[in-house]
């Protein structure tokens, strides 16, 4: 039995599968139905109703392929050894939807993510998790262009308000942490040693 390590986490572009790869869902049929799974292009379902087509490679999912799952999760994309490795677009269940790298099986490298609340990420990414340099753009107006750490803003970057406010430092497990400017619609601006959100020493 074909193993299969799927990480959920979350793009870009418009998915298109084939009608005949998503018929799969309505056969009966356990194991590889079609094609060669060995080494070869091939058809696999899985007894849960989760099915894969695309590359195999001494028996594993290897090279370009997609999978499906009865929950609604969808990659397609490349494949090394049964994880996701390279180029691929993940849809989750909840909607969200991340194209780009991926590594042993997690989003990482640089990719896109379109979050079904109407927020987007362009950035990078390790362990399914925003890390390093990147921009959110959020459904309110809002906007942070700046560093993460492990899905936070940590590091230096700016928030721009939807009015137009900014506050442009260091950051702490979301929080303004450190030293940092804020500067408000009239131009005055104010500048020290924040701490939790709040301005400790000018």
């Amino acid at each position: 039995m074909k193993t299969l390590l799927i990480v959920c986490f979350s793009i870009m572009a418009t998915l298109s599968f084939s009608q005949e790869d998503t018929d799969l869902t309505s056969t009966s049929e356990i194991g590889c139905i079609s094609g060669d799974c060995d080494n070869g292009l091939g058809k696999y379902v899985w007894n849960n109703g989760d099915y894969y087509y695309g590359a195999w490679k001494l028996g594993n999912m290897e090279g370009k392929g997609t999978h499906y799952k009865v929950d609604g999760t969808i990659y397609d994309g490349f494949w090394i050894n049964n994880k996701k490795n390279g180029q691929g677009k993940l849809v989750l269940p909840n909607g969200d939807v991340y194209n780009g790298d991926f590594k042993d099986g997690m989003a990482e490298g640089f990719g896109i993510m379109i979050y079904k609340n109407g927020n987007t990420f362009k950035g990078d990414w390790k362990n399914n998790k925003r890390n390093g340099h990147g921009v959110m753009n959020y459904s309110t107006g809002e906007r942070y262009i700046g560093n993460y750490k492990n899905n936070l803003r940590q590091g230096n970057g700016r928030f721009t308000y939807r009015n137009g406010e900014n506050y442009n430092g260091e950051w702490l497990y979301g929080e303004m942490e450190g030293q940092g400017t804020y500067t408000y619609l009239d131009g005055s601006q104010q500048s020290g040693i924040w701490s939790n959100g709040e301005i400790v020493k000018q």
